[in-house]
């Protein structure tokens, strides 16, 4: 009987500390987080869920509002060399023969044609992009602001990845089809078969080679600007998302 009764009450205290953990909010798991941190003070544990997620949203539409308007102008890509659609698989490898035959000014128009497109895509990023941040729970909120310094950029990544591929892909074809880019691939891939038998993956879909290129160097940007935030709370835009970010600068 006793040992019954020592069972029913160890079983209660263990229901009890599941029910207290479980009842336990995102807001005081984000406190005991910080408290946890080297330097964790109590004014950072006091922060509300909507503080911190109104400091995310800001730090993310800033981050990449100045990714759409870096990228989204002519010579956004083209321009940047870090950010520069190069010439697809095959074409990139055998640049120097190309060129060595005669083919540098068709290269040239090539590129800059792809280039060109991904730039007026990207212009049109800016509408899916806030509503996917205007979206972000409350739960994203503290996954991010724990997470890794680009995880704010891989949430939105993963959220509005396939909307914006959707929405950039027709504005690519459309552009190329009037620059001629995907006839000059072609015409390229032709001419150049008999001296590149060799070369393996000539057949190339330049709309989605250009659409994955422009969400590539779209994000990068997005992650530069998060990770100047998170090493640097004060480059953020708003009063809020300094504060919040400021509570988990390490």
């Amino acid at each position: 009987m006793r040992r019954r009764l020592i069972s029913f009450i160890a079983s209660g205290a263990l229901a009890a500390a599941a029910t207290t953990a479980g009842a336990q909010s995102l807001g005081d798991r984000f406190k005991q987080f910080v408290g946890g941190l080297d330097g964790g003070d109590a004014s950072a544990q006091q922060l509300p869920e909507s503080e911190v997620v109104s400091g995310l949203r800001s730090a993310l539409a800033d981050g990449a509002s100045a990714a759409v308007t870096q990228l989204g102008q002519t010579d956004g890509f083209w321009g940047n060399a870090a950010r520069r659609i190069p010439l697809p698989g095959w074409m990139g490898q055998a640049s120097s023969a190309l060129r060595g035959a005669g083919f540098g000014d068709q290269l040239d128009s090539f590129q800059l044609s792809m280039n060109r497109a991904a730039e007026q895509a990207t212009a049109e990023a800016g509408p899916i992009v806030r509503e996917t941040i205007n979206n972000m729970s409350v739960r994203d909120a503290y996954d991010i602001l724990q997470g890794s310094d680009t995880a704010a950029t891989e949430y939105l990544r993963k959220q509005a990845g396939d909307d914006l591929a959707a929405k950039f892909e027709p504005i690519i074809t459309n552009t190329t089809a009037q620059s001629q880019a995907v006839s000059r691939y072609e015409a390229l891939t032709s001419r150049a078969k008999p001296m590149l038998a060799f070369v393996p993956g000539m057949n190339l879909d330049v709309n989605d080679y250009v659409t994955q290129q422009a969400l590539d160097g779209l994000f990068a940007v997005i992650g530069q600007q998060e990770q100047k935030i998170r090493a640097n709370p004060a480059a953020a835009g708003s009063a809020i998302a300094k504060k919040v970010f400021s509570t988990v600068s390490r």
